[in-house]
């Protein structure tokens, strides 16, 4: 199972761990994925969505 969201489509990013003394190291920041129910042609159905869209959705 990939950490994609099912809804928008986003993934992984990369950036970098900067410690104290300045010296720079790589790293992965994962989404905030969850499953929620949506409702797709009257029938409910799980999805895994990052929370920026669930927020999206409930505030419509």
């Amino acid at each position: 199972m990939s950490k994609v969201c099912e809804v928008c489509g986003r993934g992984k990013q990369s950036g970098k761990n900067v410690s104290f003394s300045n010296r720079k190291s790589n790293r992965t920041y994962e989404i905030n994925l969850q499953k929620a129910k949506v409702e797709i042609n009257g029938k409910e159905q799980t999805v895994r969505a990052c929370t920026k869209c669930i927020k999206k959705a409930k505030a419509n």
